[in-house]
């Protein structure tokens, strides 16, 4: 990462606008993580998370799979992980640092959710975990749509309040995924926000139920029109 976008995670200006650090996604996240490990029939000793963030993922995970012996989580700001650091517990344990120089052994499942987005060099960030794990789950999302390309301000809200440098499609993520030498074994798209929540007005309730329809009409199309979904891809590294 660049020192000066880096800055924002270290000095606390990150969470001063995003003071939940997401955690209110976790559940339904890690619901999905590990409805991928169970369909691949994976079996980790130790499951890592970069950029975990407040760690409520790693933690949900933790619930779901209590036969994993050992959770980890990296992330370079303090806040949070002074905050994951209260629920640490034999099995989940936290590390401040970039995991590059911090993470000592390889491990059997790295997970990388919401992360890429946010680096500013991510080809050279994708490559770097080659050597960490031999199977890799990511979210990401696709910020990228007919929707965003004709309102421009969306995209930069996404930058100005969650931090993305970088606005994907699907083909963008799955040809970034194979230039830096994963195989891309399966992948499912995640709702949007406004799909997931409860909707207190009428224009709302017309939103989400027009998404819904378009998307379960023609999925691909309903994403490339209106945007706000992501890709959860399960991964190996190329041999």
């Amino acid at each position: 990462m660049n020192t000066d976008i880096e800055n924002k995670y270290i000095n606390g200006a990150y969470e001063r606008t995003n003071p939940e650090w997401f955690r209110e996604d976790s559940v339904w996240k890690s619901a999905l993580i590990n409805k991928l490990i169970e369909k691949h029939h994976l079996t980790p000793h130790t499951i890592t998370e970069i950029g975990c963030g407040v760690g409520e993922i790693l933690l949900n995970l933790a619930e779901l799979r209590k036969e994993v012996a050992h959770f980890e989580g990296y992330d370079i700001a303090p806040f949070a992980i002074e905050t994951a650091r209260k629920k640490e517990s034999d099995r989940v344990r936290f590390f401040l640092g970039d995991f590059r120089q911090t993470m000592e052994q390889p491990t059997n499942l790295l997970l990388a959710i919401d992360v890429v987005e946010h680096i500013a060099d991510y080809y050279g960030f994708l490559k770097s975990l080659q050597s960490k794990s031999t199977h890799f789950i990511f979210h990401i999302p696709l910020d990228l749509s007919c929707r965003t390309l004709l309102k421009p301000h969306v995209l930069r809200q996404q930058r100005q309040d969650v931090g993305h440098l970088h606005y994907f499609s699907k083909e963008h993520v799955l040809w970034a995924l194979e230039d830096s030498g994963f195989t891309i074994v399966d992948f499912e798209y995640t709702f949007s926000e406004t799909d997931r929540n409860q909707v207190h007005t009428l224009k709302g309730y017309f939103k989400k139920y027009a998404r819904r329809f378009s998307f379960s009409l023609a999925k691909e199309l309903s994403v490339k029109l209106w945007g706000g979904y992501s890709l959860m891809l399960f991964c190996t590294r190329n041999e």
